[in-house]
């Protein structure tokens, strides 16, 4: 059974588990060698339930938003698809640029969630802010978020808004990688904005001896794996949804099985000490 939760503040419903896509046709350079395969698996993910994608202008140099436009042939009206603008376009007229750049690589005429990536202090948010939201207006996208910003930043650009909101913030997040949990989600939980965790395997280190040997414990109780875990502690908080990676289509599958997952209050004591 797929979770699905609120995005922001919207009736907008996605689910709780997302594909992340970074290292799909490339990481900064483009690599056309897996392209079939990439196709495939985002497909089959969709198929499964993975209806919530997520990239960026820079992820392969823009091969990864192609891939995607590809791989949606078809069955954009089943996708969620959140992208990202990089900070060197941050002015009103690169903004737009860019996003009808990465409407063209994605072969859709409307983008769910277009994010900031990162901040750029360089250029004054409102200006970002005031592009961003040009873009919702004229229906070239849906949903503004933004990446990787600190409650500071976030509120620099909530208050830079004028009709819209900002439904998101996509940060780093996992058992290991907590320090947003002092005051950014707390933060986004009063304001009701989504945090969508990237990394939320931690980058692999879950699989570090001493993390793994706490986590196949628990995942042996609950008759899972240590993936699934980490995501259901992630997903257990309403303001969560997360975007695992990766390129094979049993871990896309593997990933689901963390929606069946209770972790209880033993368990929670467990990863509370991995994350200290």
């Amino acid at each position: 059974m797929i979770l699905y939760k609120n995005l922001g503040k919207t009736n907008e419903k996605i689910p709780a588990i997302g594909l992340g896509t970074y290292g799909i046709g490339g990481y900064i350079h483009s690599d056309y060698s897996k392209d079939k395969e990439a196709i495939e698996l985002i497909r089959y993910a969709i198929d499964i339930g993975l209806t919530f994608i997520d990239t960026a202008e820079m992820y392969g140099s823009g091969h990864t938003e192609e891939i995607i436009g590809e791989a949606i042939r078809g069955r954009r009206e089943k996708v969620f698809i959140a992208t990202k603008v990089s900070p060197s376009h941050f002015s009103y007229e690169e903004v737009i640029k860019a996003c009808e750049r990465s409407l063209r690589r994605l072969k859709t005429t409307y983008i769910d969630l277009y994010q900031l990536h990162w901040p750029n202090p360089s250029i004054p948010i409102k200006e970002t802010i005031s592009a961003m939201e040009y873009l919702v207006d004229i229906g070239k996208i849906r949903y503004i978020g933004i990446s990787n910003f600190s409650v500071d930043e976030m509120k620099e650009a909530i208050e830079a808004l004028s009709k819209h909101e900002i439904v998101s913030n996509q940060v780093e997040y996992s058992i290991l990688e907590r320090s947003i949990e002092k005051d950014l989600i707390p933060y986004c939980e009063r304001e009701k904005i989504t945090v969508i965790a990237y990394s939320p395997l931690a980058r692999g280190a879950i699989f570090r001896s001493d993390v793994a040997d706490v986590l196949s414990r628990i995942s042996k109780k609950h008759n899972s794996t240590i993936s699934q875990i980490a995501l259901a502690w992630l997903i257990r908080n309403l303001s969560v949804v997360a975007i695992p990676k990766t390129s094979k289509k049993e871990r896309a599958k593997e990933f689901l099985g963390a929606y069946e997952i209770n972790l209880d209050e033993d368990d929670l004591r467990l990863i509370d000490k991995l994350g200290k």
